[in-house]
């Protein structure tokens, strides 16, 4: 891979940083650069927009910080700083920033994939490229509490999913009604490979925490993607995979050295089973015992 050039802006913000360095100057003439209701913005400030966009203009970068002073001096005038939801905001901000730089500090970068790796990746994951299908999912969308047995059994045999809606009509079971669609690259590998040999029609009952979804196949069309045209997303892929390799590498250790105590709130959430959804049986020659494909459907939304 090519390094990319340095712009003249990043080599300009090397230089004053440099400068910054030298003589006995005072913090204001050294580093300060901008004063702005007595917040003042530094050389390194600037520095940190340059690296993040280098391509911009420093006056951009520098006008940019201004106006983002100017809201943080309001927002704190209007107390947002003491807001339970901005300070948590605040802290994942500063525990992700702390997190990746302990993890590039203790790892190398990330070996670029070849073209060898690039080429099995694309002949071993068919379904999320060279025989790639999209499929559209007619969804009817209601409250868990009023998904009774009634709703559960008139969603068995081959039905439409208007019949569905029909039904949840004379039930006065408000809904709504979305279309999904979706590629199955983005679909667990073993629910795409169920989905493939599907029937259209086929019902779905996807139960989650905040809604239950009464899921109809709609549509399946083959959309295949090119070893060429597939290589970008397979290196990206590839990259993402190997750094998540390095990070976990880190936590192993971590995590068996600290001392993790659940508490009782903290043990309710990790022992909460996830949502079950459970494909209705009509479909001709269709098992009802499809977990995967119940798993897969449920993550669509």
């Amino acid at each position: 891979m090519r390094k990319p050039k340095l712009s003249r802006g990043l080599i300009f913000a090397g230089v004053l940083l440099a400068l910054a360095g030298c003589g006995e100057k005072s913090k204001d003439s050294s580093q300060s650069l901008v004063r702005i209701n007595g917040s003042e913005i530094t050389i390194h400030q600037l520095n940190a927009e340059v690296k993040t966009s280098p391509n911009l203009p420093m006056s951009t970068l520098l006008e940019a910080l201004i106006n983002r002073q100017l809201l943080v001096d309001a927002a704190k005038k209007a107390k947002l700083d003491e807001d339970p939801a901005v300070l948590a905001e605040l802290q994942k901000a500063r525990d992700t920033v702390l997190a990746q730089a302990y993890v590039g500090s203790r790892t190398g970068n990330v070996t670029p994939p070849s073209e060898q790796e690039i080429a099995q990746f694309y002949k071993d994951s068919p379904d999320s490229f060279g025989q790639r299908r999209q499929y559209e999912f007619n969804e009817l969308i209601i409250e868990p509490s009023a998904m009774t047995p009634e709703i559960e059994k008139f969603m068995t045999g081959k039905k439409s999913i208007d019949e569905v809606a029909n039904f949840l009509n004379t039930q006065r079971v408000p809904f709504r009604r979305e279309t999904v669609n979706r590629f199955s690259s983005e679909l667990p590998p073993v629910m795409a490979t169920s989905l493939r040999t599907m029937e259209l029609g086929t019902l779905f009952v996807v139960k989650e925490a905040g809604q239950t979804l009464l899921v109809s196949l709609a549509d399946s069309k083959s959309i295949p993607l090119g070893a060429n045209a597939a290589a970008p997303q397979i290196r990206q892929l590839l990259t993402a995979q190997k750094y998540t390799e390095q990070v976990n590498a880190q936590i192993t250790p971590l995590r068996s050295a600290a001392k993790i105590e659940y508490l009782a709130r903290g043990e309710a959430i990790l022992k909460a089973a996830p949502a079950a959804a459970s494909p209705a049986a009509g479909a001709a020659g269709k098992k009802a015992d499809d977990g995967h494909i119940q798993r897969g459907v449920a993550g669509l939304k």
